[in-house]
C-alpha cells in the first residue's frame, strides 16, 4: 500500500512531474474545474449531463476510479475525522436504504448531505499517492482567488436578477445561476487567502471585494458567512493590523452612504446598500423593521423548533424520518408554490436537516466530523507555528475557516444539500485532512533524517516553508 511521501514535494520537479501524469493527475485538473464551475456558474452549471446523470455524478464516478488506481484507500482512514465521517456515511446509507423504493432518486438526493463525502476521501487518496498535487491545487485555487475577487459579486447579482433569460431547455433552471450565499462564500475563502499573505493583489482587488461583500449581504447567513470567517482568521493568523485600514475606510464609505441614502432596491423589499446591512444586524439581534426579513426569520424558527420537538424530545430520536421524505410536506411549512418556483423540501439549517432525517444519531456524528476536524487543523497550525511554519500555520488556518464559512451558510440556507456547495464544502474537508497528514509526514521524515545523521539538537530547525511546499503563489 503506497505511504505518503513527503519529500516528494521537495525533490519532484514541476517538468518532471508533468511528464508522470496519470489518471489522478487529470482528475484532479478536471475536479478544479468543477468546483470552479460550481462557484462562476452555480445551479445552472450543476445541470450539465442528461437527466437524472449530472456533471456532479460522473465526477464522482470518476474520483472513486481515481481512488481505487491510487491505492490509497486504507491509508486515507489514519485519521479520527476520516473515521467519524466514515461513520457518518454509513449512518445516512442505512437510513436512506429503505426509502428508495418508497421516494426513488429523492432518497438519494436528499442523503448527499452526507454522501458527498466520498469526494473527502477521494482528495484525501490522491494528495496521499502524490503529495505534489497540494501545491498544485493550491497554485490554481490562487489564480482562481484572483479572479473570483473581481468577479464574484458580479456574477451572482446579475445571475440572481437576469436567471430568466436564458435557461436549460429540459429542465427550466437558469444556465447560469449563483447565489449570495455561495458567492459570499467563496469571496470569504478568497479574502481569508489573500489577508494571511498566500498570494499578493492589487488595490483594485481589495477595493472590488469591498463593494462585493456590500452586494451580497442582502443576505443575513451571506453576510455572517464572509464576516465571521474573516475575523477568526485574521485573528488566528495574526493579521488584525492588516484588517484595519480596510474596516476603516469601510466605515467611512458606510457612514457616507448611509447619510446620503444611497442604495439599489431589489424585488422582495431588499435593497443593496447600508441600510440593508443595518436591517441585517437588527433581524439577526433581534427585531428588524424589514418585514421581509422578520417574516423569514420567524418562518424558519418555528420549522426549526418542529424539528426540535419530534426528535429531541419526540418518536423520530433515533432514527428520524429518513432521506427521501419531503421534510416540507411532512412537516408543515410548505413555501415556494405560491410564486410558481420549486417548493422547499428541507429546513435552511444543514444541521437540523441532518437531525430531522437522520435522528439524533445523525446529528452527533454530523458534528463530530465537523469538531474533529476543525480540532486536527487548529493542533497542526499550532505545531507549524513553533516550530516557525508560518505558510504551514496560515494553510491550516485558511482551510478551517473556509470550511466554517460554508457551515455558516449552511445554516441559514439550503446549501450543502445540493453539489454547487456540498462538493465544495466535502473538497475541503478531504484538503484539510490530507494537508495535515502531509505536514505530519513530513516531520516524522525531518527526524529520521536528523536521527541518522546523528546531528546536534540545534541543527533540528525546520527547513523554510518554500523549500519544503512550493506552491509557487504570487507572494
Amino acid at each position: 500500500m503506497p505511504q505518503p511521501d513527503a519529500t516528494a514535494i521537495t525533490t519532484m520537479p514541476a517538468q518532471a512531474a508533468g511528464r508522470e501524469r496519470d489518471f489522478g493527475d487529470y482528475y484532479l485538473l478536471f475536479l478544479c474545474v468543477l468546483l470552479a464551475g460550481y462557484a462562476s456558474f452555480g445551479k445552472g452549471f450543476a445541470y450539465i449531463g442528461v437527466p437524472p446523470l449530472f456533471i456532479g455524478e460522473i465526477a464522482l464516478g470518476l474520483g472513486l476510479v481515481a481512488l481505487m488506481l491510487s491505492g490509497c484507500w486504507l491509508a486515507m482512514m489514519m485519521t479520527l475525522p476520516s473515521l467519524v465521517l466514515l461513520a457518518l456515511m454509513a449512518w445516512v446509507v442505512i437510513r436512506t436504504l429503505p426509502y428508495l423504493g418508497i421516494h426513488g432518486v429523492d432518497a438519494l438526493r436528499d442523503s448527499v448531505l452526507a454522501v458527498y463525502g466520498v469526494f473527502a476521501f477521494i482528495i484525501v487518496g490522491l494528495i496521499l499517492q502524490k503529495p505534489s498535487r497540494l501545491g498544485r491545487m493550491i497554485r490554481i485555487y490562487s489564480g482562481f482567488a484572483l479572479f473570483y475577487g473581481f468577479a464574484g459579486a458580479v456574477l451572482a447579482y446579475t445571475t440572481s436578477t437576469l436567471s430568466d433569460i436564458l435557461s436549460w431547455p429540459f429542465s427550466g433552471v437558469p444556465v447560469v445561476y449563483v447565489r449570495m450565499g455561495e458567492a459570499s462564500v467563496h469571496l470569504c475563502g478568497a479574502a481569508i487567502f489573500v489577508l494571511l499573505g498566500l498570494r499578493r493583489v492589487p488595490l483594485l482587488w481589495t477595493l472590488a471585494m469591498l463593494v462585493g461583500f456590500v452586494m451580497i449581504s442582502i443576505s443575513r447567513g451571506a453576510m455572517l458567512a464572509f464576516l465571521l470567517p474573516v475575523c477568526a482568521a485574521a485573528v488566528l493568523g495574526g493579521k488584525l493590523h492588516r484588517l484595519m485600514p480596510i474596516l476603516t475606510g469601510g466605515g467611512a464609505l458606510f457612514a457616507i452612504m448611509l447619510a446620503l441614502g444611497l442604495q439599489v432596491e431589489l424585488a422582495g423589499g431588499r435593497v443593496i446598500g447600508p441600510t440593508q446591512l443595518v436591517n441585517n444586524f437588527e433581524s439577526l439581534l433581534g427585531h428588524s423593521e424589514a418585514a421581509n426579513l422578520d417574516g423569514t426569520k420567524t418562518w424558519r424558527l418555528r420549522w426549526w423548533q418542529s424539528i426540535q420537538d419530534y426528535t429531541l424530545h419526540g418518536p423520530y430520536f433515533w432514527a428520524g424520518k429518513g432521506f427521501g421524505v419531503n421534510l416540507a410536506e411532512d412537516d408543515g411549512y410548505v413555501v415556494g408554490q405560491e410564486t410558481g418556483g420549486t417548493p422547499v423540501r428541507a429546513p435552511h439549517n444543514a444541521h437540523l436537516n441532518m437531525l430531522a432525517r437522520a435522528g439524533v444519531p445523525g446529528l452527533v456524528l454530523w458534528t463530530l466530523t465537523a469538531v474533529t476536524w476543525f480540532a486536527m487543523l487548529m493542533r497542526w497550525m499550532v505545531v507549524a507555528r513553533r516550530r516557525g511554519d508560518v505558510d504551514w500555520a496560515n494553510l491550516f488556518i485558511w482551510i478551517a475557516c473556509y470550511g466554517l464559512s460554508m457551515l455558516i451558510n449552511a445554516s441559514f440556507d439550503v446549501a450543502l444539500e445540493g453539489p454547487m456547495l456540498g462538493i465544495w464544502y466535502w473538497c475541503i474537508i478531504g484538503l484539510g485532512i490530507a494537508s495535515t497528514m502531509i505536514y505530519a509526514a513530513s516531520l516524522d521524515t525531518q527526524r529520521r533524517s536528523l536521527s541518522a545523521l546523528r546531528a546536534p539538537a540545534a541543527s533540528s530547525q525546520n527547513l523554510p516553508l518554500k523549500q519544503s511546499l512550493p506552491w509557487g503563489t504570487q507572494r
